[in-house]
């Protein structure tokens, strides 16, 4: 058996910090790149690392294939459940992020 990953570890930290950062506030050009990051890309990744592809170009279009169907089911559900509001969907994302990271890491300790 061995441990959870670095990665895996700081993919999750990422989520909590950037998705704290970003709803608490940060100067628009840094808002915007936490927002693409924990809306889009850690998601994205949190949830392709759960798949078995190995290369490299498939998994950068997984990355952003699967982080933008996950906004954009998560924004949907939001918007049909009147609850949207871009906060809580930057927070619902982080929550999605570190999941598909506890996931990961409970398969890695498996391993």
């Amino acid at each position: 058996m061995s441990g959870v990953s670095r990665p895996t570890v700081a993919l999750g930290l990422a989520a909590v910090v950037l998705s704290v950062a970003t709803v608490v506030g940060l100067p628009a050009p840094l808002q915007a790149v936490a927002a693409i990051a924990v809306l889009v890309l850690l998601p994205g990744q949190a949830l392709a690392r759960l798949t078995q592809v190995t290369d490299l170009a498939l998994g950068a279009v997984l990355v952003l294939a699967i982080g933008l169907a996950t906004l954009t089911v998560v924004s949907t559900a939001m918007f049909y459940l009147a609850l949207w509001s871009w906060q809580a969907c930057v927070v619902t994302m982080g929550v999605i992020t570190v999941l598909a990271c506890i996931v990961r890491a409970r398969q890695e300790v498996a391993w």
